[in-house]
């Protein structure tokens, strides 16, 4: 004890210098606008340096999984381009022509929180912008918020803020799927009038009435659907089709007509 006040006692003024400094440095940061987007964007992209580093070393062991799970998305999306192969001319309209893909790599995630976010290793200086849907994994992911020159964070559909336009399958087309914070394996579909007749295991899809989603993109399946007597609407749990945990490659999707259709928007407002 007495050591530690000795060297206390001898280097006090290079300790109140570093004090004041770093108390200097805090209030400029809190009082200006440039400097604070100049140390965020500093700090995020060097703590996002560091992630790509560790993901590098993790991803290393996980090369088996990786590979089994992009092989199985290749599998559905096969499956899928031979299903339309088989429609006639007239009715070969694909939704996911009206938008562009950006591929990514998960470099940090969070499923376990209340509101969970990730990072990708794509940003401004590949053509990422705000509000652009992120998918993969076999369904969808969240959407893009924060962006640097290259990363994004993106507000995973985990996230208590997070609501996306859905539909069940052959059933309902208009509902929204939300998460209630608990089980980051299963979310909540909101406002399905009771009138409708449903089942569990009923696919469930996004609706792309928001424009930044595509449309019927797979969410999950029916999990549970509870009713109460007096109630409007049912109470109903969706398994998600993506593992969060498990999260290793994304696609970030731009609406190409989105643009047209806002501005169409605007007008009418």
């Amino acid at each position: 004890m007495k050591s530690l006040l000795l060297f206390l006692y001898r280097f006090r003024a290079f300790i109140t210098l570093i004090l004041l400094e770093t108390a200097c440095a805090v209030l400029i940061i809190q009082n200006s606008h440039y400097h604070r987007a100049l140390f965020f964007n500093s700090s995020n992209n060097a703590i996002a340096s560091v992630l790509v580093v560790a993901n590098n070393i993790t991803n290393y062991f996980r090369l088996r999984q990786i590979n089994e799970s992009l092989a199985g998305e290749n599998l559905r999306l096969k499956n899928r381009l031979h299903n339309l192969a088989r429609l006639p001319d007239s009715l070969k309209y694909d939704s996911l022509r009206n938008f562009n893909f950006i591929k990514a790599r998960v470099i940090s995630n969070s499923a376990d929180l209340r509101n969970n976010l990730l990072t990708i290793d794509i940003g401004r200086s590949q053509g990422v912008k705000k509000d652009m849907a992120v998918i993969g994994g076999g369904g969808i992911v969240g959407k893009t918020r924060y962006i640097s020159d290259n990363f994004t964070v993106v507000t995973s559909i985990l996230h208590t803020e997070s609501m996306v336009p859905a539909l069940i399958k052959g059933k309902v087309n208009i509902c929204i799927l939300q998460w209630d914070g608990t089980n980051p394996y299963y979310v909540d579909l909101l406002y399905v009038p009771r009138h409708y007749v449903l089942e569990v295991g009923d696919t469930v899809l996004t609706s792309g009435y928001s424009g930044i989603f595509p449309p019927n993109l797979l969410v999950g399946r029916i999990a549970a659907i509870n009713l109460s007597e007096d109630a409007p609407f049912f109470d109903i749990k969706v398994k998600l089709a993506n593992d969060f945990y498990q999260l290793d490659y994304v696609e970030v999707a731009e609406n190409m007509q989105l643009p047209e259709i806002d501005s169409l928007k605007n007008l009418a407002e």
